[in-house]
This record gives C-alpha cells, sequence and structure tokens, in this order.
C-alpha cells in the first residue's frame, strides 16, 4: 500500500514541479518606475492591435494551422525513419564502432534531418513562428495526455482506493488526505487545467480535436529515436 502510494505520490509531484518552472513569479515594480506590463504605446501585453486578446501562451492555433502542422509532423516521422535507418546500418557494423565511418554518418544524419524539418516546413506553407508555437501547445497537450494514460493514474487511484477500503477506520482517516489530494491532481492532469491556463482553453480544445493524429505522430516520433 506504502509503496504504491509513494510511487503515485512521486510522478504527481514530478509533474507539478515542471509547471512551476515554467511559470515563475515576476517581481512588482519598484515605486517611481513605469511597470512594464503596459508599453508607452498603451497596448498590454497578451493584447492584439485593436483590443482582441491573444493566446495566454502568445501564439494562437487555428484548424487550418493544424492541419498543417499535423502534416508536417507526418513527413518528418517519415524522414527521421529513413535515416534512423541509414544511421542504425552504419553503427551496426562492428567494424565501424568509433571509427569515423560512423561520425560521418551521426554527421549525416544530423544535416539530414535539419534538410528534412525545412523541407517539410515548406511545403506545408509554415512559418518558423508557427511552427515553434504549434509545438509548444501541441507538446504540452499531447504530451501529458500521453502520460496520464501510460502512468494509468486513474487505475492506480482505484487500487488505492480498494486497499484502503480493506485498512482499519483509523488508517483510513490517515491516508484520506492524501487520496483526496491525489484525486484532485489527476483530475487536474486528465483536464489539463494547467496546460489550459498557460495556452488558453481555445488553443487547447482546437488541439484536442486532432488528438488521435497527433498522438499517432508521437507514439511514432518517440518509436523512431528509441530504436537508435
Amino acid at each position: 500500500m506504502r509503496r504504491s502510494l509513494w510511487v503515485l505520490c512521486a510522478a504527481l509531484a514530478c509533474s507539478a514541479c515542471k509547471k512551476e518552472q515554467a511559470n515563475p513569479e515576476v517581481a512588482p515594480a519598484k515605486s517611481g518606475q513605469r511597470s512594464p506590463a503596459v508599453p508607452q504605446g498603451g497596448q498590454a501585453p497578451g493584447e492584439a492591435p485593436g483590443g482582441a486578446q491573444e493566446a495566454p501562451g502568445g501564439y494562437a492555433v487555428t484548424p487550418e494551422k493544424l492541419e498543417a502542422y499535423v502534416g508536417y509532423q507526418r513527413k518528418l516521422v517519415e524522414a527521421y525513419a529513413a535515416l534512423s535507418k541509414d544511421l542504425a546500418a552504419v553503427k551496426g557494423k562492428p567494424e565501424t564502432a568509433g571509427s569515423m565511418a560512423e561520425v560521418n554518418a551521426t554527421m549525416k544524419f544530423i544535416e539530414g534531418k535539419a534538410v528534412a524539418e525545412e523541407k517539410a516546413r515548406k511545403e506545408a506553407g509554415l512559418s518558423e513562428v508557427d511552427i515553434n508555437g504549434l509545438a509548444d501547445v501541441v507538446t504540452a497537450v499531447i504530451g501529458q495526455r500521453q502520460m496520464v494514460q501510460t502512468l494509468q493514474f486513474d487505475e492506480e487511484l482505484k487500487k488505492l482506493e480498494a486497499m484502503q477500503a480493506k485498512l482499519s477506520q483509523e488508517q483510513q482517516k490517515e491516508l484520506a488526505p492524501q487520496l483526496e489530494a491525489m484525486r484532485e491532481r489527476v483530475e487536474s492532469l486528465r483536464q489539463l487545467t494547467e496546460v489550459r491556463r498557460t495556452y488558453g482553453d481555445a488553443n487547447v480544445d482546437t488541439v484536442l480535436t486532432r488528438e488521435a493524429d497527433l498522438a499517432k505522430n508521437y507514439q511514432d516520433m518517440m518509436s523512431t529515436f528509441g530504436k537508435r
């Protein structure tokens, strides 16, 4: 019981730490100094010209851009798979281990990767700003959804609750606050609460419309690099 509890605690704590590091507190402005929140032009950060609010993350995901990004990712998955296969073929030969042939193959992989990324980006009609903005939101959303699915937080909680029911009333009372905190954290992860706070509901909801395709790209990418 204790071991399962601490394993789940550790996993949830790690996910919380990443978000805390990504959102450092901003020091208040000193008296007599102009606050950096509103520049001299009178337009606050996060506010587009004309008063329209930008996405909290600074980039607005549109269905059209996301469609292009899904295709961009797919092309990269295929390109990376081919490049990784060529690199593995060289590294798989005992006589090339640590040799210039291996170094050259690695450099070829790196160069080929850069060329493939630029080619895929142009074919998708996306700018570098688009790629970076989309990658931030997609990685945050799909990465967390995959983590929750892989670590099976819901199933682990059910097991802990079943085990708790077999304990004495005093032990159940002792564990109740910890389990409740875990339930809240798991629900927050499942609902992408902090991701939504960072990137905005509109961005997250748009990404989720293509979750199946993006998750497949994510899994295929992880599989490709896992074989290297």
